[in-house]
């Protein structure tokens, strides 16, 4: 116990900084979605046994507004900005009360701009209140028309003024390239080391074939697994070519994230604990020196009261699948 104390009085006591300990940059930003992107990797050390290679979270929950989908959102508006193609006061619209609305209304507020989330009205209501309070209005479309009504609908509305612009998260060059930089960083931050393998959720196949696409060009060997929640299992996942596919019942992720909360101090959401559950079995298929990397989507506190209602239906668009 005196020795546990006074290794604990030595770092408490140490002038060094913790930024300093871990080699942090820290950087003072003018608006907070300068932020976005450079997310962590974080290594697993107890829900892992020490047998096998390192499993790495790559926690995208910590982008400004919680989640991956700032990566996109923000390239495809602040190349439009750029471009001159929208103005401060101009509107924009999206399909979905999902994440992307969530980065989108956070975006627009920062640029003065205004924006419009068109979802069908039998949506889930769990990321509602925090669209609400960045300040987007919500226009609710028909439930018989699902999400490709209010994509419909976001789209028409938009062509309808010159001052307005559809946030497109399916075809633009700028969702590709934003994907592409998250490849690039987390290869970075790996200093080296050989990436073994990279598990993420599965719904439209767009993270595999964006991000997985790009460390194959450096890592032609390396192992995809696609964890697939059964109860978001809108997927058309022909010709996506993970080495392998599991799914994983929300009870199952529940599970897992409250065991990674507890034992790591993580907080994922269901997205990131399935892929975790899928990196913990696919080590056995991947070297010891190697490293291997889950992806996490999105905030944990998002989820926690939710568990046990309507998290993802009318989320997914099957004839946009990316």
């Amino acid at each position: 116990m005196k020795a546990v104390t006074e290794k604990l009085e030595a770092t408490v006591n140490s002038t060094d900084s913790g930024a300093e300990r871990a080699g942090t940059d820290l950087r003072a930003v003018r608006r907070i979605d300068e932020l976005v992107g450079q997310t962590p990797l974080v290594k697993l050390n107890r829900v892992v046994d020490d047998d096998g290679p390192d499993v790495y979270v790559k926690m995208e929950n910590v982008n400004p507004s919680g989640s991956i989908r700032d990566r996109y959102v923000s390239e495809i508006v602040t190349r439009a900005v750029d471009a001159g193609y929208i103005v401060a006061g101009d509107e924009l619209a999206i399909a979905g009360v999902d994440d992307s609305s969530v980065a989108a209304a956070l975006l627009t507020n920062l640029l003065q701009l205004r924006l419009r989330v068109f979802a069908p009205s039998h949506s889930s209501k769990r990321l509602l209140p925090l669209i609400e309070r960045y300040g987007a209005e919500i226009v609710w479309t028909d439930e018989d028309k699902g999400l490709g009504g209010a994509i419909d609908a976001a789209a028409t509305w938009a062509r309808q003024a010159a001052d307005r612009m559809y946030v497109d998260g399916y075809r633009r060059q700028a969702v590709t390239d934003s994907y592409a930089d998250m490849a690039d960083e987390l290869l970075e931050a790996l200093h080296g080391r050989i990436l073994g393998a990279f598990i993420t959720s599965v719904t439209t196949g767009g993270t595999f074939r964006h991000v997985a696409k790009e460390l194959r060009e450096t890592h032609p060997a390396l192992q995809v697994g696609g964890a697939v929640l059964t109860d978001n299992d809108f997927s058309d996942l022909t010709g996506h070519a993970y080495n392998r596919l599991r799914k994983v019942s929300l009870s199952e992720a529940w599970e897992m994230r409250d065991r990674i909360a507890r034992e790591e101090g993580l907080l994922l959401g269901p997205k990131g604990a399935a892929a975790v559950l899928l990196a913990i079995e696919m080590r056995k298929d991947v070297p010891e020196q190697e490293a291997i990397v889950a992806l996490n989507p999105d905030s944990g506190q998002r989820y926690l009261g939710w568990e046990q209602k309507q998290l993802f239906e009318v989320t997914f668009h099957p004839d946009s699948a990316h």
